[in-house]
């Protein structure tokens, strides 16, 4: 069944500068790097899901930004197609594998979109567009298990 659930995240650090060990350096990747997720965002940003400033006291600079962005957890057999209705990326899995991210447009909301397992995906949102997000994807779910084309 596909379900999404909101996960709380301890913290997200901005982090800006040369890349720490271990964080990705390929464009729109993620890494773990002592258990958090680092994902990339630009040749110098990264987004680490975990930790805390001081983690980072070699960092051209290290920002808490907790209150930026919730998560929401998306995942089940019609995930793809729930997603797909609503973004432009191509989201197969060759051209979207797991442990990609991007910054993207779901449902004309900003987000940034990381794939966790073939029919997994956590959807980082500002909180003033959760609302609009979290109801959007109640119908978009409601919609492809009621279609069977999809």
């Amino acid at each position: 069944m596909t379900a999404f659930v909101e996960t709380p995240l301890a913290a997200q650090i901005s982090v800006r500068g040369a890349a720490p060990a271990g964080f990705p350096t390929v464009p729109n990747t993620t890494a773990v790097v002592d258990g958090h997720t680092v994902v990339w965002l630009g040749p110098d940003e990264w987004l680490v899901l975990g930790g805390a400033e001081a983690d980072f006291v070699s960092a051209a600079a290290a920002v808490d930004v907790s209150a930026n962005r919730i998560a929401l957890d998306l995942s089940g057999a019609n995930a793809l197609d729930v997603l797909a209705s609503g973004c432009g990326l191509d989201l197969d899995e060759a051209a979207f594998p797991v442990g990609d991210c991007a910054q993207t447009l779901l449902a004309r909301a900003q987000v940034i979109l990381i794939r966790q397992a073939s029919d997994a995906f956590r959807i980082l949102v500002r909180p003033s567009f959760a609302p609009y997000l979290r109801a959007w994807l109640s119908d978009a779910i409601a919609g492809s298990l009621a279609d069977p084309a999809l």
